[in-house]
């Protein structure tokens, strides 16, 4: 296998939640989709991304903001591209989430403290 640095990462790839993203690469810029599996709103619709992708490392962000609903939130990803312990390319990721609305209904807005969320997911190709 080659080295995470040259590996296309074009295609589609899972998390641990069950979310996919699709990605597609030229000349360093990605875009794609994201279909999250979590969240009150975003639950099972595909949102499209854009990034950037350095050698092993990448960052994306998703806007969930399609012709139905605007969240009103924007997810950030981190990444870079690593071998796991079978030799197969994995993406691990550290996103933020920040979102204007507390609630489903977008009524109650965000405190400053829990306006912003942050985690890990482990994209494998699927």
């Amino acid at each position: 296998m080659s080295e995470p640095a040259q590996m296309l990462i074009d295609g589609e790839w899972v998390n641990q939640n069950g979310s996919t993203v699709e990605l597609r690469e030229h000349n360093g810029v990605l875009s794609g989709h994201y279909l999250s599996r979590k969240g009150r709103s975003a639950a099972g619709k595909k949102y499209p991304l854009s990034g950037i992708r350095n050698g092993a490392v990448l960052a994306f962000h998703v806007n969930w903001l399609d012709e139905q609903a605007n969240l009103e939130s924007i997810t950030s990803f981190s990444g870079r591209v690593v071998l796991d312990a079978s030799n197969e390319a994995t993406i691990h990721t550290l996103w933020t989430l920040v979102r204007r609305w507390e609630d489903e209904a977008q009524t109650k807005n965000t405190g400053a403290w829990n306006a912003f969320l942050t985690n890990a997911d482990v994209f494998t190709r699927m």
